[in-house]
């Protein structure tokens, strides 16, 4: 069986930063580390942070001394701001590509577009993309969604950063060509796209695909989306304890990858796992 990993699986350089900065910042302090939330969706990294002396705490409110870390997903506006004021440190490890969305949804908002993102309602980046939306505004999940609606006539459109790149492409399309007025931001990341056009490409001849990341994480679940439409034996797992022997079985050529939030332990025992069959 010929196993053929990715290029671009693993981390993304937000996700790297995000993991230094909250290790460095335990490393430094005396007193507690936590991030508000997971600081990247992946159970395994967020263990591996524990064991460092990072904790993860639903409601930054509920602590009352010690240092929070903005995960990178990023936080509601004034978020920061509320934190300082209840005598607490803060270290903002919010990806760089998430900031950049922030500051344009708020530029454009600022000269009264109506800004439609584009996303999943639940993620908590949309969450904090929509705070920086000082005007009118509305979240789209897909397409069907998109098709109902009647812009107005001045409009900025922008994506969750982890997106799937052609979905988002069809949607801005359709809500510029409804509108006087249309900007599309270029927000998806890099390393997202890459990830989704290299998929693209291993998976449409493979015999079976193997996407490797958290079950919450965005990036990861349309790894796996994209994936599955082309080859149909496609499996999403978060460790190789999930992988059955049985599922390989006349299997050729394997494609694995991994999501821009997974360790590369996690992935190289997963090909561990591939390569003892």
């Amino acid at each position: 069986m010929e196993i053929i990993l990715a290029k671009t699986s693993g981390f993304c350089m937000g996700v790297k930063r995000a993991m230094q900065i909250a290790i460095n910042t335990s490393d430094k302090s005396t007193q507690p580390v936590y991030t508000c939330g997971p600081l990247i969706h992946n159970p395994q990294a967020v263990a591996y942070l524990q064991e460092h002396g990072v904790d993860s705490v639903a409601d930054w409110q509920t602590v009352d001394k010690g240092t929070i870390i903005i995960r990178a997903h990023g936080m509601p506006d004034g978020s920061i701001d509320q934190i300082k004021a209840q005598g607490l440190g803060v270290v903002d490890a919010t990806c760089p590509h998430v900031v950049t969305s922030q500051r344009q949804i708020k530029k454009y908002s600022e000269q009264g577009y109506f800004v439609y993102i584009i996303g999943d309602p639940r993620h908590p980046e949309i969450l904090s993309l929509q705070s920086f939306a000082q005007g009118n505004h509305r979240l789209i999940a897909d397409y069907a969604e998109a098709e109902t609606e009647n812009p107005p006539a001045k409009i900025m459109i922008i994506a969750q950063t982890s997106y799937n790149a052609a979905e988002f492409n069809k949607i801005a399309q359709l809500l510029k060509s409804r509108a006087q007025t249309a900007v599309i931001c270029d927000s998806i990341c890099q390393a997202t796209s890459e990830r989704q056009e290299e998929i693209k490409r291993l998976a449409a001849d493979a015999d079976a695909v193997v996407i490797v990341g958290g079950k919450s994480s965005a990036n990861t679940r349309r790894l796996a989306e994209i994936a599955r439409a082309l080859c149909p034996h496609t499996f999403h797992v978060e460790t190789e304890a999930e992988l059955n022997k049985a599922d390989f079985t006349g299997i050729n050529r394997l494609v694995v990858s991994a999501g821009a939030s997974t360790p590369d332990f996690i992935t190289s025992k997963v090909i561990s796992f591939l390569k003892a069959l």
